[in-house]
């Protein structure tokens, strides 16, 4: 019954929630973004990490620095396995949000998120970069206008990456293969038990989620690929068995620091 009532709530809410993102925007965070963190990252090779079960196989710490990282959600899951860091995190879903607020309002890591954020609990900083979000599929470069949606917080990340204008662009972490039990696309639901579909089982345990679409993220995916390829950016998936068959398969060890020093296990 509750999960039907979060789904009501999310329509019924839409157009109101627009609005109020507006204003708030436009009349307080805008002129709060702070821009320059980011750009720093411009004209450099952007990793973007996504949160499936193989990063548990994937030594992130051994990544060749050179390489921007981008993180997604509750990456910060993760940091209890490494000594890995993200440059960048993003997270557009409100349920996510809600649930890492704790996270997000102590790191000092560069955070992309929408405006709803602020009434979902987390506070306006430095290092908080406030985006509007639009409804349309597309891939967005000037993301201080706005940053399309997706049913997938990787277009999202792949947008910041197109934004920066990268020399090249890699993926890991990426798993594109989910075992939901009940729900269709986009429904709200609770994950009972242990979450067997990301890298950490207390991702969504117990917890709402949205259940993933990858049909609609693969189309998604190939608008991300056309655009890269566009601009002469290469864009290659190094996630370790990953399902996704978008792009170009490379090895994760080609870009660690020493190769002898790989591992299929995190520091």
């Amino acid at each position: 019954m509750k999960e039907n009532l979060l789904d009501i709530l999310r329509i019924s809410t839409y157009y109101p929630r627009k609005l109020i993102d507006f204003c708030l925007y436009n009349i307080y965070l805008k002129h709060r973004n702070n821009w320059d963190q980011i750009k720093q990252f411009s004209n450099r090779p952007i990793m973007i990490v996504g949160n499936g079960p193989s990063l548990n196989s994937t030594p992130l710490h051994l990544l060749d620095k050179s390489y921007v990282s981008i993180g997604m959600n509750k990456i910060n899951l993760l940091f209890n396995k490494s000594t890995w860091r993200p440059d960048i995190i993003t997270c557009v879903n409100g349920l996510v949000i809600k649930q890492n607020k704790d996270f997000f309002n102590q790191t000092n890591i560069i955070l992309i998120v929408p405006v709803k954020a602020i009434y979902l609990g987390v506070k306006p900083r430095k290092n908080i970069l406030f985006v509007k979000l639009k409804d349309q599929e597309k891939v967005e470069t000037d993301i201080e206008r706005h940053l399309t949606t997706g049913c997938t917080v990787t277009f999202s990340a792949l947008q910041v990456a197109a934004y920066l204008n990268p020399t090249r662009v890699g993926i890991v972490g990426v798993d594109h293969s989910f075992k939901v039990t009940k729900g269709t696309n986009y429904d709200i639901r609770k994950f009972e038990g242990d979450d067997i579909n990301h890298f950490s089982k207390d991702y969504f345990k117990n917890q709402y989620w949205g259940v993933p679409d990858l049909e609609g993220s693969e189309k998604l995916y190939e608008l991300a690929k056309a655009h890269f390829t566009s601009k002469n950016i290469s864009i290659t998936d190094y996630t370790i068995n990953g399902k996704l068959q978008i792009f170009v398969k490379g090895e994760f060890e080609s870009l660690c620091v020493s190769n002898t020093n790989f591992s299929n296990n995190l520091d």
